[in-house]
């Protein structure tokens, strides 16, 4: 063990024996840790910036006008720059962190919703290397993302290291965050609601203190380094008058629907590079030879882009070459973060926004020249309209774009255009730039992470597989023995292939209890009532949920529908509740919940760190094929628990895995592995019979 680690051995000791012996309450504890969080991202964001220019140095010249820069080199080093941080990037995200790939922010949502708060530290390495060496060759993207990613991974690793729970970890993801933005863009209240707003949608104060604490921290020490002066120095801007207000309500429509292109241009691209047979690894190369040839043409477009956003803000081009800029951007964007670099999409937003709303301006002075709007003012308030709409988070934009530029006098068209943009965008797509990757996986995140989780597990992975049945032609005395020998209050009826076809309840019993010498002649058909709030075998909790209010019932039947619905299990209430228990209120952290006997004794393992355990249904193409054949371990690093085969659905048991039996239809596997290796596993099985996403079980 080396004398740095020794040291920072002691100083976890010295943590632990100061809560301790204080027992500081939870809020307390987690301002002090968010200061420490508030140092490292600071220092992140500068460190960060750095080696941009550094980057930038070595291949092209350091300047913050990247137009004037290219205009001094020949073509075909304009050409090449593209090419050159290709063959750096792709390698180096493909094999040592793939979750640095793209714009990162929605990997650091999967982490606080899915995983836990567990992100792997050497994420933020790859993610500074190789966002620094994409924008510094060109790649047309932002420094934001990219340190939002960076910040989150840094202060989730220190969480790690200190054991921090699955809560306090999410909420130093959202420390890091915030700390990330605030250095960024020299924006401390910015940066705390992006984390509170966007990230954790979460504003307890157990949340919000050690948020706005790493936020100032982390600014304190960008301005020393960095300088007090805003990201975006801008002349003065004020209204002329109300009768301006509906042409920014104009501006606001255009905008949304700017960005919903933007969004779903950009996942569009992503799909089509996945989609091309070609190395992963040198996919960049696809986008980079297109992008080169754009540099030459329209030079605005490279990198960062941030000094033609101060010449829209200046006034200083015309509406015909930010109307081009506008499609020319856009397809940079596609072109960089849908083959595979590594960069954010802040920058493009706002790039996207300036110019759509100093075109606006420009144009409704050359149809309206009584109005003599300032084209700035229009270029500023569209840069926080699109941020807005694209990212869900109108409130974070407004506040980003007032403390990037410092002027306050065009509030109120920045209010409105923002949340004109925003209705625009949400009433064609409810999601975000964030959020829609997981749409498009088939998980849903508008309704918060507590039912994000619901909808990640299936009726099937809960169900008893042995309700208590009766058959149509069972006679009154037998069903009556039936209650008295057991605590069940209802038994489902079925008929001779196993299809639901009512219900009886005890006080159906009772009803005809009076009923003399009729106890063989009445059967379970005439007594039965119909069975209602039937639900699949692949519907979500939170389905199952909605279903049990609507019936004002303690479990539901559940089938499965192949051209009969055939009754496999029945799922209750309270393990609904287990589930939602374990994964949101954390009772049951890292272990893995074993069921079994008749007693249903409940044994707790603990897991290592980032290790889940999962219900897969595996793809077809595996079917036919046996556990040896498949060899899960060496292709994936997963291990197989038991197996729960399809041959009696409705007396399915958990089996220790045979390796030469070969795997049916039906079947499901119970795996265990890395989350990293689950998430790989779940990419290359995706036509699972309808059941797409990952189930985690506990």
């Amino acid at each position: 063990m080396t004398p740095r680690m020794v040291q920072l051995r002691r100083f976890r000791h010295l943590l632990y024996a100061w809560q301790n012996r204080l027992s500081p309450d939870e809020t307390t504890l987690m301002v002090v840790i968010a200061m420490g969080v508030g140092v490292i991202g600071g220092f992140g964001a500068i460190l960060f910036r750095w080696l941009v220019d550094v980057v930038q140095g070595l291949v092209l010249g350091r300047g913050e006008h990247t137009v004037e820069l290219l205009e001094t080199v020949p073509w075909w080093h304009t050409m090449l720059l593209p090419v050159l941080g290709a063959v750096i990037v792709g390698p180096l995200v493909h094999y040592l962190a793939r979750e640095a790939r793209g714009h990162g922010v929605p990997e650091v949502i999967g982490a606080i919703v899915f995983r836990g708060g567990v992100i792997r530290p050497i994420v933020a390495a790859v993610k500074i290397i190789a966002s620094a060496i994409t924008i510094a060759c060109g790649g047309s993207v932002g420094r934001e993302g990219p340190i939002v990613q960076i910040g989150a991974a840094m202060a989730s690793g220190l969480g790690q290291w200190l054991h921090f729970s699955p809560q306090r970890l999410r909420t130093l993801i959202g420390c890091g965050a915030a700390a990330g933005i605030a250095a960024t863009f020299n924006a401390p209240i910015a940066g705390a609601f992006f984390a509170l707003e966007i990230l954790l949608r979460d504003f307890a104060v157990v949340t919000f203190a050690p948020i706005i604490v790493a936020s100032v921290i982390a600014t304190a020490v960008s301005r020393h380094f960095l300088g007090e002066a805003p990201a975006f120095p801008v002349p003065g801007f004020q209204m002329n008058g109300p009768l301006e207000l509906p042409l920014y309500l104009v501006l606001g429509l255009v905008v949304g629907l700017v960005s919903l292109v933007y969004v779903r241009t950009l996942y569009f691209a992503e799909d089509r590079f996945e989609r091309l047979r070609f190395p992963t690894p040198l996919k960049p190369l696809l986008g980079a030879i297109p992008l080169g040839v754009l540099f030459l043409w329209f030079p605005q477009v490279y990198g960062v882009g941030y000094g033609s956003m101060v010449e829209a803000l200046e006034g200083n081009l015309d509406l015909q070459l930010m109307a081009i800029l506008i499609v020319v951007k856009l397809v940079a964007v596609c072109l960089t973060l849908g083959s595979g670099y590594s960069g954010g999409i802040f920058a493009p937003a706002l790039f996207l926004g300036g110019m759509t709303g100093g075109a606006c301006g420009a144009l409704f002075n050359l149809v309206w020249p009584e109005f003599n709007v300032p084209v700035g003012a229009f270029a500023m308030v569209g840069m926080a309209a699109l941020v807005g709409a694209a990212t869900g988070g109108p409130l974070t934009a407004i506040i980003i774009l007032f403390e990037m530029t410092g002027e306050y006098r065009v509030i109120l068209p920045l209010m409105l255009t923002s949340v004109a943009a925003a209705l625009v965008h949400r009433s064609f797509l409810e999601d975000s730039i964030f959020t829609y990757k997981f749409t498009l996986e088939g998980r849903r995140l508008d309704r918060g992470r507590e039912s994000a989780i619901l909808r990640e597990y299936h009726a099937a992975d809960i169900m008893d597989v042995n309700p208590g049945t009766i058959p149509l032609d069972e006679p009154l005395d037998a069903v009556i023995q039936r209650f008295l020998d057991t605590d069940h209050e209802h038994y489902y009826v079925t008929d001779e292939r196993g299809r639901v076809s009512g219900v009886i309840t005890i006080h159906d019993v009772k009803d005809v209890l009076h009923e003399r010498h009729v106890g063989s002649v009445i059967l379970a058909a005439d007594l039965m009532q119909p069975a209602r709030g039937v639900v699949e075998a692949r519907d979500t909790l939170e389905d199952c949920l909605l279903r049990l209010g609507q019936e004002d019932a303690a479990d539901l039947p559940v089938v499965v529908s192949d051209g009969d619905p055939i009754l496999v299990g029945v799922v209750t209430r309270k393990a609904i509740f287990e589930v939602y228990n374990r994964e949101v209120l954390h009772q049951e952290d890292q272990g893995i919940k074993l069921v079994h006997g008749e007693a249903r004794m409940r044994d707790c393992v603990d897991l290592p760190e980032a290790y889940k355990v999962q219900v897969f249904f595996p793809p077809s193409r595996w079917l036919g094929q046996s556990l040896r054949e498949l060899d899960l371990r060496r292709r994936y690093g997963i291990s197989v628990l038991a197996v729960k085969h399809a041959q009696n659905p409705r007396n399915a048991q958990n089996e220790l895995p045979d390796p030469d039996r070969v795997l049916e239809p039906g079947d499901r596997l119970i795996i265990v592995g890395h989350v990293d290796d689950l998430d790989r596993l779940l990419a290359d099985g995706r036509d699972i019979a309808g059941l797409r996403l990952p189930r985690w079980s506990g």
